[in-house]
């Protein structure tokens, strides 16, 4: 499924911002959004999770469902148009595209966002015909799961963070793993990684890259980080709680917020932490090391 040149926008290109989920994906994501109008001058469209999961979800499903894909592929044009216009640069954003923080779209029989490649090739498959590049923020997993968790108490079935994790082996090599699949069931993906821990450092040489260097001047870091994982003591309170639901999530937070990385819910013994940060940092290298896939690092970017 290598990209190829649409006819109709022969210049227009496709950047799918897929997440992953707590990697500052909401962050950048206002940031741009409140550049909209400026970005627009430049060329650059921006179509953001709600009008994603409202207008092109349902195309994906019926594409699920066995509709004809050139039927399908019509339409999804007709969303690109509608919402892009002439811009030359459109930047798709939705970290559910993924799956989610909870358990089941976020982990399974030890895979992460176990439905991802699935999803992605569907979504691929729609943009049929466009200059498209998929990317992806990765994280170290001793700090994601917990903020994945921390997320997760937002939504349905309330875990405590072992039976969230229970049966999920986090020290080995997890993005890679995923980035396999995803190239396994979409080969040809333009794939470009950076690390959540880089994120500040890259800003914004991150748009050179992402969008074009025209854009990057407008754009201005949105000053609030929204939904950070809780604290250690609003973890350890809530945990506490007799009654686990969104209102208790919510008094949590406020009781005890946390300010600041030395605030940090962190689950894990030292040996524990250990061997995630040692995989982590194995899994980035191979990453680094792999010829299919583009890792932005600072170093790379003069950051």
């Amino acid at each position: 499924m290598a990209p190829r040149t649409d006819q109709t926008h022969p210049n227009r290109r496709l950047v799918i911002l897929a997440g992953a989920h707590k990697t500052a994906s909401s962050h950048l994501q206002h940031s741009l959004l409140a550049s909209q109008d400026a970005l627009s001058d430049v060329g650059v469209a921006l179509i953001g999770p709600k009008n994603m999961r409202q207008d092109l979800t349902p195309f994906s499903q019926l594409l699920h469902d066995g509709m004809t894909p050139g039927i399908v592929q019509a339409g999804v044009a007709g969303f690109l148009d509608h919402y892009s216009g002439t811009a030359d640069t459109v930047a798709l954003m939705d970290e559910n595209i993924l799956g989610g923080t909870d358990r089941k779209m976020l982990m399974r029989k030890g895979r992460l966002y176990p439905w991802a490649p699935r999803r992605i090739a569907r979504l691929l498959h729609l943009l049929d015909g466009q200059d498209v590049t998929l990317t992806i923020a990765v994280r170290n997993p001793a700090t994601f799961l917990p903020s994945c968790w921390s997320e997760s108490l937002h939504h349905r079935r309330h875990l405590d963070f072992k039976s969230f994790t229970q049966g999920f082996d986090a020290a080995t090599d997890i993005w890679s793993a995923l980035v396999d699949r995803i190239l396994t069931a979409a080969p040809g993906t333009r794939l470009t990684l950076w690390r959540y821990e880089d994120y500040d450092a890259l800003w914004p040489s991150l748009f050179d890259t992402l969008l074009k260097p025209a854009a990057t001047p407008l754009i201005t870091p949105d000053p609030q980080r929204r939904r950070t994982g809780l604290s250690a003591k609003a973890a350890a309170w809530f945990q506490a709680q007799p009654v686990q639901d969104k209102t208790t999530v919510h008094e949590a937070r406020e009781r005890f917020p946390k300010t600041g990385p030395q605030d940090a819910y962190i689950p894990w013994t030292d040996d524990e932490l250990a061997a995630l940060n040692a995989a982590y940092e194995k899994d980035i290298t191979q990453l680094m090391a792999r010829d299919d896939v583009t890792v932005l690092r600072p170093q790379d970017s003069g950051a």
